[in-house]
Order: C-alpha cells, then sequence, then structure tokens
C-alpha cells in the first residue's frame, strides 16, 4: 500500500454500521510526535469532536501520533502509538467507553482500563479492543449479544472477552463481532434476536407476502439500520453471519486472509484471492443470485482480490490491478452505477471512471478510493459534505475526485472505516 513520503492527512468516511460514514468522515493528519486528525460532516452527536454539536469540519489535534482510526455509526475510535485508546462521539450506549453513558461525548477522551492496545474496531453502537496478549476488550451496547459477554447487557467500560485462543485481528458488524484466532480459526458473536421464533426462510416469505429479492423493501424500508424491525427480520434463522450470545467457531470462514462485517453479512478474503460471503442478501451483497439463506460461498466473478470493504447495503472489492469492484443496493449510486433503486445488483462489477486505486472504503449508501498517487475519490450519497471538495447531494453515481490528497491509505468494515 502506497504511503506519501509527506502526507498531509489520511482519508477515513465512516461507514455505519456499517453504516457508519453516513454522517461524518474523518482524515488523520500525521506530524512528528504528534497528530491532528480532520474530520467532517454532520456534527449531532459530537462526531467531530469539536467540543459542541454543531459546524461542518474540524482539526483535532491529539498529543501521540496516531496509527488507526475506527469509525461507528455515531462515534469513533483512534489508538495511537503508545497503545493508547481515545474515543468521541454518540455515548448513549457506552460505547465511548468511559464509563458512563453520557448521551453525547464531543471530543476525545482518554479510555482508562485498558493494557497496551494493538488494534481497534467499531461497530454501530457497541467497541472492540486487541491487545497486546491477543486478547479482546469489548464495551458498548449489548441488546444482541455483540460483546460476546452471554448476556444482553450493555457495557460502559471496557471488559474483558474471554475466548478460546489468542486474537490476531477483529471486525466489530451492526450488533455484532468477529475474530480471527492465532490458529486461522474465525469466531463470531452477536445478532441473537430476543425474540427469535424460529421461522423458517419460507415461512418469512409468506409473512412479508413479497418474493425473496423483494425482501429487502421490508427489511430496510426507511434505510434505517437502527430500526428494531429491521434487525428482528434480518436476524431470524441465520440472515446474519453468526446469532450467538458467546463466541462461537465459523467453520466455512477458517484460514480467511481478512474478514469485514457489514450490517447482516460478512466478506471473507481467500488465500488464492477469492471471496467468501456469508449472511444477509436481501440487495445482493454477497454477491451471487439469491436471496436464499446459505452457508458461507464463493462470490462467482472475483479473482485476485487484495481488499474487501463492506457496508449497509453494498460490498467492495479491490483487485490487485487496482480496479473496484462494487454490488449490493445502488439507491444513491454507491455502486457508481446510475439505477437509483434498492433492487439491488447481486452480480459484482467494475466501477468505471476510476484510476488505479490503492486502497477502498464503503460508507452508508456511498463508496469512497484512493487512488496511487494519494487522492481520494467518492461516490453515492454526500448530503452532509463527508466527502470535501464534492458538492453535497443524495445522488452521485459518479466517481469524483475529493479535495482531499497527499494520504495514506484508508480500509473499511460494514459498520465501520479504518484509516492509518
Amino acid at each position: 500500500m502506497r504511503r506519501s513520503t509527506a502526507p498531509k492527512f489520511v482519508f477515513v468516511l465512516l461507514a455505519v454500521l456499517v453504516a457508519a460514514g453516513v454522517i461524518y468522515s474523518l482524515l488523520p493528519q500525521a506530524a512528528s510526535g504528534q497528530s491532528v486528525i480532520f474530520s467532517s460532516g454532520k456534527n449531532t452527536l459530537g462526531q467531530l469532536a469539536n467540543y459542541s454539536t454543531s459546524g461542518t469540519s474540524n482539526a483535532i489535534e491529539l498529543p501521540e501520533k496516531v496509527t488507526q482510526v475506527a469509525a461507528g455509526f455515531d462515534h469513533a475510535l483512534v489508538l495511537t502509538e503508545d497503545g493508547t485508546v481515545y474515543a468521541w462521539g454518540d455515548n448513549t450506549y457506552g460505547q465511548v467507553g468511559i464509563g458512563s453513558a453520557k448521551g453525547i461525548i464531543s471530543g476525545p477522551q482518554k479510555i482508562d482500563g485498558l493494557p497496551r492496545i494493538t488494534q481497534i474496531s467499531a461497530g454501530f453502537r457497541h467497541s472492540l479492543a486487541l491487545d497486546a496478549d491477543g486478547r479482546i476488550w469489548a464495551w458498548g451496547n449489548n441488546v444482541a449479544g455483540q460483546l460476546g459477554t452471554g448476556d444482553r447487557e450493555d457495557l460502559r467500560q471496557p471488559t474483558l472477552i474471554e475466548m478460546p485462543g489468542a486474537v490476531t485481528s477483529i471486525s466489530a458488524g451492526h450488533r455484532f463481532s468477529l475474530a480471527t484466532l492465532d490458529n486461522e480459526k474465525v469466531y463470531g458473536w452477536g445478532a441473537k434476536c430476543a425474540k427469535d421464533t424460529k421461522r423458517t426462510f419460507a415461512e418469512l416469505m409468506q409473512l412479508i407476502g413479497q418474493s425473496a429479492t423483494g425482501i429487502s423493501y421490508y427489511v430496510d424500508a426507511n434505510a434505517d439500520p437502527s430500526s428494531s424491525d429491521t434487525q428482528e427480520l434480518c436476524e431470524f434463522q441465520g440472515f446474519v453471519a453468526v446469532s450467538s450470545l458467546t463466541p462461537i467457531e465459523i467453520l466455512e470462514l477458517a484460514g480467511s486472509t481478512q474478514i469485514v462485517a457489514g450490517f447482516g453479512h460478512v466478506l471473507a478474503l481467500q488465500p488464492d484471492g477469492t471471496v467468501k460471503s456469508k449472511g444477509c442478501n436481501a440487495y445482493g451483497q454477497l454477491g451471487y443470485p439469491t436471496a436464499d439463506i446459505v452457508p458461507a460461498e464463493t462470490v462467482p466473478g472475483l479473482n485476485g482480490i487484495v481488499q474487501l470493504a463492506a457496508s449497509t447495503r453494498h460490498s467492495l472489492a479491490l483487485d490487485s490491478k487496482g480496479q473496484v469492484w462494487a454490488w449490493g443496493a445502488d439507491n444513491t449510486g454507491q455502486l457508481g452505477k446510475n439505477l437509483g433503486n434498492l433492487e439491488g445488483v447481486f452480480d459484482p462489477e467494475v466501477v468505471k471512471g476510476l484510476p488505479v486505486i490503492a486502497s477502498i472504503a464503503a460508507g452508508h449508501d456511498f463508496s469512497i478510493a484512493l487512488d496511487r498517487e494519494g487522492k481520494v475519490w467518492a461516490w453515492g450519497i454526500n448530503t452532509s459534505e463527508q466527502a470535501p471538495g464534492i458538492e453535497a447531494a443524495d445522488y452521485n453515481s459518479t466517481p469524483t475526485r475529493t479535495s482531499t490528497a497527499e494520504v495514506g491509505h484508508i480500509i473499511a468494515g460494514g459498520a465501520f472505516v479504518l484509516a492509518y
């Protein structure tokens, strides 16, 4: 991955939950011995860390060098060079991790009680951290068991989670979490319905009264990932990748080299450059033409893939040639197409109009890409001006270069975006 010899900042867009990125973006800037993070977009919950809930941009100064940024739906985490974690934004469920459930934390707060951390991940309303000994710490919302504690109680400060072995990577999705162990096994937890009626897929279709591909309009009619109705339906009997209050092994994902968690689906990069996907496929975000509940399958047509990104309703992949592939919903142009609907694209297609790309990230209904010259491109919704230099609009199907330049590299999950 190319890194500028004199980077001004690293561009990060919040994806959510997936959707983390739907409302704000983060652009870290490395300096000698310290870091400045530039934030832009919506700020109603203190996402920009300017100690207020107004304004559309801010320069966040931190006393240490930043090595990683994680963005959830309305909160952010920052990992510094010495293993310290800072956080800010929505703290309604304790996801900022400062021991309280104060609704808004509008400036960076150091999280106490953590050992030296090496990796962070921010989900919809929960947070994960991986320490130097391969242990996972979790905090925030736990309504579906996404913290892995075996119950549904929210945690307002980091708590150690019991795992079957040393962990090497973590990924937080909408209401579930994933971890890869040092033996290459993959474990997941969360997305457990409180009122699981054990309906089969056929029974769900009868209940909904729509076709399998038409389920999207019921699953997310208002494009609201926080809707309880949305999540309850998507979590029934395998619509998501995992359904457990404690970590359980996901056998078919063992050996994956990268795993990203979205709203209700998971993408897993394989050693041979192919991709497996698992979970909800209402918009085609799994990349194969069925809405049925199936185990993880290889996505047809994808080869030589080096990076993945998963969001609320769409997915991205970057291949070794620098091409970006996209599939899923295209209601705001986030696939780089001009469909303008939620019917879904079930087959991955190359996004046209981009130069050679080095890194990708997916936000809620928008996409971004970093080219090999350090410039950032964006397409999809931009109503909160999360992509600087591009006209604020609710629809943009043409990849457009933003005003961001001379950056490092970016990666993203479904409900989060990471930059380092």
